[in-house]
């Protein structure tokens, strides 16, 4: 469905100003979990306390809930594509993969979607700019995997790096499923996603379970995780949406990926490499091309 022209307000920005902190700064917050508490376990809190915070939300506001089997199953394969699948990839990936070089890789999302939207998006082809944009951005990808990686794709860092991959392509499918579904209330679509992906990470998370529980600052940290980074951020992003539009959120993907490598570096110490802003730069060079190149505003 096409989305009419809105003009950003002030509110508007600083709204994608605070959601571009937020979620330059998770793939950090994750780092220092995972160092205490078991990946799985993280990832699940992430989806768990989040619905905690969406779910009343969307109650209390009075959403429209989603009718009918087929509304039902798009928000389900949101909860499986959006949140469980690639958080749980991702967070596991983070044991090994630095925190701005994950953030890194979900700039890749948009050029993921370039191929499924030609294949299962109406009006949505792959032009001849488009198809330029997605070589040069995949060119990126390739370099921030590493050639020695590629070659080693059953070590630990190897297979790590697969997971950010693995994760920015399940966000992807999870862009086309919401691209093609009907309308829906997107509070309320969220709020079923993430019971789902709850339900869906329990098991892992409990095989997890570590025998005593995280220490005071870690604990305080997965709550933030959970309920700011993903299930406020949820809220705002749809509120972004609301009053600027697609197009202007996705300006956030351009700094999300450049803020996790700065915080990466500067409070935690991680030494971003000369390969490594080359391969950000591709990457969101590729992206900026095949956007530019006529692309279609979704809501």
């Amino acid at each position: 469905m096409r989305q009419a022209p809105v003009k950003p307000t002030g509110a508007s920005y600083a709204m994608l100003l605070l959601l571009i902190v937020i979620w330059g700064t998770t793939f950090y917050l994750v780092k220092l979990a995972v160092a205490e508490v078991h990946p799985f376990l993280v990832a699940a809190a992430r989806v768990w306390l989040a619905a905690m915070f969406v779910v009343p939300f969307a109650i209390l506001t009075g959403r429209n809930w989603p009718r009918g089997a087929v509304r039902w199953a798009v928000s389900a394969a949101v909860g499986v594509f959006a949140l469980a699948l690639p958080l749980t990839l991702v967070t596991w990936a983070q044991q090994v993969v630095p925190s701005g070089i994950a953030g890194v890789y979900m700039a890749a999302i948009p050029l993921f979607v370039l191929p499924l939207a030609h294949i299962f998006s109406i009006g949505e082809r792959m032009t001849a700019r488009k198809f330029v944009g997605f070589l040069v951005g995949f060119a990126g990808v390739l370099l921030l995997i590493g050639f020695e990686t590629l070659a080693q794709l059953g070590s630990a860092n190897g297979t790590a790096q697969l997971a950010c991959l693995g994760a920015a392509m399940s966000y992807a499918v999870g862009s086309i499923v919401i691209r093609n579904a009907p309308k829906t209330d997107p509070i309320a679509m969220s709020a079923i996603a993430l019971v789902i992906a709850s339900i869906l990470t329990a098991p892992l998370a409990i095989s997890a379970w570590p025998d005593s529980p995280p220490s005071l600052p870690i604990s305080a940290l997965l709550i933030w995780i959970g309920a700011v980074s993903t299930g406020f951020a949820m809220i705002l992003r749809v509120s972004v949406i609301s009053t600027a539009g697609s197009v202007f959120l996705s300006i956030a993907g351009y700094f999300v990926p450049i803020s996790a490598l700065a915080v990466g570096a500067i409070f935690g110490g991680e030494v971003v490499g000369r390969t490594d802003l080359l391969a950000c730069a591709l990457i969101l060079c590729g992206v900026a091309f095949a956007q530019f190149g006529g692309r279609r505003a979704t809501s």
